[in-house]
């Protein structure tokens, strides 16, 4: 759940490989990760989003771009936004770990918080 931080920092904590699943929107170019929250975001927002992946201790920076909006929740989905994966080495390094956590499961049938 995503959640306010210092100096207007979002911060959202991954718990386990299936909430990480529905949070990965692969098709999205260099991958998007989805926040739950009730925040208002507006598509093309620049964000930063201190993130900590499953069976990670650290929280990991990540800046990037609105691409999903989901305003309420419904159809179990739950409300919250989707932000582009930075190109920089940071994004690189949250894209290739998330990658490396999903492998095999990236192009599941199992619905996402998005699709």
């Amino acid at each position: 759940m995503a959640m306010p931080g210092r100096g207007g920092i979002l911060t959202c904590h991954i718990e386990n490989i299936e909430m990480l699943y529905a949070s990965y929107l692969s098709f999205v170019s260099n991958g998007a990760l989805f926040v739950p929250s009730n925040d208002a975001q507006q598509l093309g927002n620049e964000v930063f989003i201190a993130i900590t992946l499953p069976n990670f201790s650290e929280r990991l920076p990540m800046n990037g771009k609105v691409v999903w909006i989901n305003a309420k929740t419904q159809g179990g989905r739950p409300a919250g936004f989707a932000v582009q994966i930075g190109t920089d080495i940071a994004g690189q390094r949250i894209k290739n770990e998330v990658e490396r956590l999903l492998a095999g499961k990236i192009d599941g049938l199992q619905s996402t918080y998005t699709m």
